[in-house]
């Protein structure tokens, strides 16, 4: 429902010529309802099917090929936003529980910690496991620090896509530019700032999630300057203040993936699909790699912020530097 939600609000303002982006396509991947039930999904097979209009002369990337589609990117997922900003909040279900719920994964992972028996693991991979754990240690602590400090600043619900990775913006095939944002399962209200941190770490590892070489695994502070010039180069009604927590979320975002990796391989691969048993632990070694080199670049992501207007937090930037 909330699938269709969406495309409706977003179909609706494109129809009455509501929205103008320099005459560039923009499109939704509606739901198509079912003649023999009126609904949008269709059992069959002990399962559900669902069929969307299918968006012609477009395609995606997995990994991103030019730093300068990251301009693109930032302008795609701003346009998502600025369409999406008068939806009523009070009829978007949140659909998954606890999703992006930073407190919850680490209770989670401190249960798995406490319940998991080690000794089944093998030299390498219990050297492997226990080594990551050793090194979020010092994270947890502060990140419980930072999530609480966050509850006190005035930071509004909005529609999120919740999941705005790389590979769920469409590109049209001529001009390059993003027409479509796809997969919207995960469409909640949500902080803003959750889908811009989300973005950021999905596009600016340009080595992806599974990567052939860790050693390859790296922030790419340019990639994250075209993102950030193209979502802000329309208008947002946000603040400065707003806006300068954007380095405290891509940092809570990329320590949230490493714990939930790392929690469904001491799950038994519950949640992520897998090829094979110790992805999930590798994908949380990536990530922690992502981190820590991450934070190294925080003081270019302030100036590039400061270049844009916004002003972010010196506090922040000096405190997180001291658990690397």
């Amino acid at each position: 429902m909330n699938h269709n939600l969406i495309t409706d609000h977003i179909k609706n303002k494109i129809k009455k010529n509501l929205i103008d982006f320099d005459c560039r396509r923009f499109e939704v991947p509606s739901l198509i309802r079912c003649d023999s039930n009126k609904l949008f999904l269709f059992p069959y097979d002990s399962g559900y099917w669902r069929a969307m209009v299918y968006i012609e002369d477009t395609f995606s990337y997995d990994i991103l090929k030019e730093k300068s589609i990251a301009y693109e990117i930032g302008l795609g997922l701003a346009k998502f936003h600025l369409i999406s900003s008068d939806l009523d909040l009070t009829k978007v279900a949140n659909s998954i529980k606890n999703f992006h719920n930073t407190t919850f994964y680490l209770d989670q992972f401190n249960i798995s910690i406490k319940d998991y028996n080690f000794i089944k693991l093998d030299d390498d991979l219990n050297k492997r496991t226990q080594k990551l754990i050793i090194s979020l240690s010092n994270h947890i602590i502060y990140v419980r620090s930072l999530l609480g400090s966050l509850r006190y600043k005035s930071i509004d619900h909005s529609v999120i896509h919740g999941d705005p990775k790389l590979s769920n913006f469409l590109f049209d095939i001529k001009y390059k530019d993003v027409v479509s944002l796809i997969d919207l399962d995960t469409v909640s209200s949500g902080y803003l700032l959750t889908d811009l941190a989300d973005c950021i770490r999905s596009i600016c590892n340009m080595a992806g999630e599974d990567p052939s070489d860790i050693e390859n695994v790296y922030f790419d502070i340019n990639c994250c300057k075209y993102f950030l010039n193209g979502y802000f180069s329309i208008p947002h009604q946000k603040g400065d203040y707003f806006f300068g927590l954007i380095p405290e979320f891509i940092y809570l975002i990329i320590f949230e993936l490493t714990i939930r990796f790392l929690t469904d391989f001491l799950q038994a691969n519950r949640y992520f699909k897998i090829n094979y048993q110790s992805q999930n632990l590798y994908r949380a070694e990536v990530q922690y790699r992502l981190l820590s080199n991450f934070v190294t670049q925080i003081p270019i992501l302030s100036n590039s912020l400061h270049e844009i207007g916004i002003s972010s937090n010196s506090t922040f930037v000096s405190d997180v530097q001291k658990i690397v």
